[in-house]
């Protein structure tokens, strides 16, 4: 496989890259100190996985990871001293795939890494297009229209959605939710509640909080969510 390291620390580069080489399976790896090189690199090339500090000297993580994503939707772990309700909720909405501290072991490490692979790996989109209330989801080209404008959807989002759209009308639970648009059931509800918020936005749908509302996207308090078939 091939791994971003993108951390200012050389210390936390070695750790990252220890703990992965301990496998014994060769890895190819790319070392970056800045997030505009991070950037830069992404767009021109093809990784497997990426790791991404959020204290950058030159630019804050969360802008580099909204960049990474307008060119590619590998997977992102995000490495943070910084464990916050807010800031592991915010990355994991803008598109991040899974969020550890720096404190990290080599087992969780390499147990984040799997689970991430093998979320990526088994993703399959039952239908290609969704057509509803004014907006048209295109999957394959990952594409979203509302009244024919054009709107842009993280990565999470789009999980969220094929999530949802596995069968509608029915309601999919909080912590299946989380299992398949973030790959973890530990992802806070208030991740959850903040990403559905911003697709109803995004989508320009009503929000409800009854399971007999008109939005596309409707509440089942205290249990989860469904997309409205009707």
């Amino acid at each position: 496989m091939k791994f971003i390291i993108c951390d200012d620390d050389p210390n936390q580069r070695d750790s990252i890259r220890v703990c992965l080489e301990i496998s014994g399976t060769p890895h190819e790896f790319a070392e970056l100190e800045l997030g505009s090189d991070a950037v830069d690199y992404v767009a021109k090339n093809e990784a497997d996985l990426m790791f991404l500090d959020m204290g950058l000297p030159d630019i804050d993580g969360l802008d580099v990871l909204r960049q990474v994503r307008k060119h590619s939707d590998m997977p992102v772990i995000v490495v943070s001293g910084n464990d916050t309700t807010e800031s592991v909720a915010m990355a994991l909405t803008i598109g991040a795939d899974d969020y550890i501290t720096k404190q990290f072991t080599p087992i969780v490490l390499m147990a984040r890494v799997e689970a991430v692979t093998r979320r990526v790996a088994g993703r399959k989109v039952k239908r290609t297009t969704f057509a509803a209330q004014g907006m048209l989801l295109d999957f394959d080209r990952k594409q979203a229209t509302v009244y024919d404008q054009m709107v842009e959807l993280n990565l999470t989002e789009w999980d969220v959605l094929k999530s949802l759209l596995s069968d509608p009308g029915v309601v999919v639970e909080y912590s299946t939710l989380k299992v398949q648009a973030w790959g973890s059931d530990t992802v806070s509800d208030a991740a959850v509640h903040m990403a559905i918020r911003r697709l109803r936005q995004k989508l320009k749908q009503e929000s409800s909080d009854s399971s007999d509302g008109d939005g596309l996207i409707r509440s089942r308090r205290g249990t989860g969510y469904s997309i409205n078939n009707r």
